[in-house]
């Protein structure tokens, strides 16, 4: 039995078609509302600039043929300055997803894990993410806590959410 050998690492601009490619897998099954090359076109356009503007980073897997098997996105938001503190910034995580020939390896968690790091050296102030059912336990291994048991202090409350 071969063993698939694979790099896990940060994805760069270069790394665009590919990962419009996972998203089209990741995604298609929901709703289809253009052809595979008209997503994966637009996808990589927008990947270029976003990965581009340094206000996305993504964790991706490649195999030794250089596809990409999995990924994980971290938007860096930035916050408004406040004395004292110029610059203020939290990560949502999003996009988590691996091939399925490739799930069960561990591969998921070092995606996480370059993500988190990620979010460290941007000395962002916190991580969120809104996952399954499925994914909670995932997460929470990592050392992800539901919002309610975090913001506990008399200054600070749960995030607000309204649908647009």
């Amino acid at each position: 039995m071969n063993e698939m050998i694979y790099t896990v690492r940060m994805a760069t601009a270069e790394d665009a078609r590919e990962l419009a490619r996972l998203r089209w897998e990741f995604r298609v099954e929901e709703q289809v509302r253009q052809t595979r090359e008209e997503f994966i076109d637009a996808c990589e356009e927008w990947l270029i600039e976003a990965l581009n503007a340094g206000n996305w980073v993504v964790a991706v897997v490649e195999s030794e043929s250089s596809s990409l098997g999995g990924c994980i996105y971290l938007q860096c938001v930035e916050k408004v300055p406040v004395p004292g503190e110029l610059r203020r910034a939290w990560g949502y995580v999003t996009n988590s997803y691996v091939s399925p020939e490739l799930r069960g390896a561990g591969i998921g968690g070092k995606l996480l894990d370059i993500l988190c790091d990620a979010g460290r050296e941007r000395m962002l102030e916190f991580l969120i993410v809104w996952p399954s059912k499925k994914a909670v336990p995932f997460y929470q291994r990592a050392g992800f806590l539901e919002v309610s048991n975090k913001y506990t202090g008399p200054d600070d409350e749960p995030p607000l959410e309204m649908n647009l």
